[in-house]
């Protein structure tokens, strides 16, 4: 099972994990932007998984940070 398990695998998992955060982070800012310069509407449904989002991955940094 250790040779499935292996540091690798996790580091993976990390990194793609990591990457499709940001491109979700990318494409709801876009959405987001568009319908606030075009439409010219806050929508609360688009910027509060984005302020989350951001919120958690500063959280995430300032404590491995202080960790490490």
């Amino acid at each position: 099972m250790n040779k499935i398990l292996d540091e690798r695998y996790f580091l993976h998992r990390y990194k793609a994990t990591s990457h499709a955060g940001i491109v979700m982070a990318v494409f709801v800012a876009g959405f987001f932007l568009y319908y606030r310069l075009h439409d010219d509407v806050f929508r609360w449904d688009l910027a509060v998984p984005l302020f989350a989002g951001a919120m958690t991955k500063v959280a995430a940094m300032v404590y491995y940070r202080r960790v490490e």
